[in-house]
């Protein structure tokens, strides 16, 4: 296991061998989101997992410029070199597929195929005042009460009814020890900055979304995105917001059939 932990964005990377596969996480999680995912993916990719700042084990970050969209996006690319890596195919769910779509649009040249999931941010269109003034007051309450406020958020994993219980208790506590900072300037410098709505059709990389449809919000979203950019293909499975825990084998099945007629699952000494 190679682990670049210098950039805001901590890496953890598989050893060479096979075509490499990017994976990242949404808010509030860490790498441990891949855990059902792990096992079959392994069997023909090499796995580099991302996360975000302040989750799981990265370091805390709160510098605007650092934490800007666009500068999370280059910092996947920074990784990517980091790690002697030509070209990889990424993998993004919700607030992370934001990043991880960003980083095709940035540095296309460096992705062969680009998978993501359930994200009700990636194209949605730009906040009112009424939603900037609730994301501000949401930020008032977690920087002042802390890991209180942060229970009680409605994306954190203990309300996750669909999650096998260990996955729930294991992603509960990589929530409960985010750093409470880097979170409030996620949501200030980040959040309010993730849709792509406005450039989702300029996408030239090959693109599989992998939609649980049982989220309802997100489905208007999913079908913006499908007539926004009618090459990207779409797998609908019975499941949530977190498709890839919620429908394991499903998940796993259309992704590795996707990156096999995209990239087949050959050593890859590039990587």
């Amino acid at each position: 296991m190679t682990i670049i932990d210098h950039l805001p964005i901590r890496f953890l990377a598989d050893p060479p061998g096979l075509p490499p596969l990017l994976m990242m996480h949404g808010f509030l999680s860490s790498r441990n989101h891949w855990l059902p995912n792990l096992p079959a993916l392994r069997g023909s990719r090499r796995i580099v997992l991302a996360e975000l700042p302040g989750h799981g084990e990265t370091r805390g970050c709160t510098d605007p410029s650092a934490l800007h969209p666009d500068a999370l996006a280059d910092t996947l690319d920074e990784g990517r070199r980091a790690l002697g890596i030509k070209s990889w195919s990424i993998c993004g769910q919700s607030f992370g597929a934001s990043i991880t779509l960003r980083h095709a649009l940035r540095h296309p040249g460096s992705v062969n195929a680009q998978i993501w999931t359930n994200g009700n941010r990636v194209v949605a269109r730009p906040w009112s005042e009424e939603d900037l003034a609730a994301n501000a007051a949401r930020r008032a309450r977690l920087a002042t009460e802390g890991r209180e406020a942060l229970a009680r958020e409605r994306f954190h994993p203990r309300f996750a009814r669909r999650f096998p219980a260990a996955i729930r208790e294991i992603l509960s506590r990589d929530a409960d020890n985010c750093d409470i900072d880097t979170l409030v300037a996620l949501m200030d410098h980040t959040t309010p900055n993730l849709s792509l709505r406005d450039r989702f059709a300029e996408t030239r990389v090959p693109t599989l979304l992998v939609n649980g449809r049982l989220e309802r919000p997100f489905q208007v979203h999913r079908d913006f995105a499908a007539a926004a950019l009618p090459s990207m293909e779409v797998v609908d499975l019975e499941g949530g917001h977190s498709i890839n825990i919620e429908q394991p084998e499903a998940f796993d099945a259309a992704v590795l059939d996707f990156l096999a007629r995209i990239e087949p699952a050959s050593p890859d000494r590039r990587s």
